[in-house]
């Protein structure tokens, strides 16, 4: 088994790897950051919206995309 941890700018990424006999990975598992903060992100952004609900659509839009870019700047870039 191997295990190990590399920070990154948008947090921590986890990981574990069981090598057979062969070298062949058997089994990986990554823990990367944007699952480690899906959850904060997901309430956050509710929160956030219901309060900016009374401007107009483009403005909620840019401003939920800033909400989620300042959990994961990777998100904007793996999306289009």
């Amino acid at each position: 088994d191997g295990y190990g941890a590399s920070e990154a700018p948008r947090g921590t990424l986890y990981y574990h790897y069981k090598i057979d006999e062969k070298g062949i990975i058997t089994c990986a598992n990554i823990l990367t950051p944007t699952a480690q903060n899906l959850k904060n992100l997901e309430e956050d952004g509710k929160m956030f919206l219901e309060k900016i609900l009374d401007i107009p659509k483009e403005k909620i839009v840019h401003n939920l995309g800033m909400l989620v870019r300042a959990y994961d700047p990777c998100i904007s870039c793996s999306v289009h």
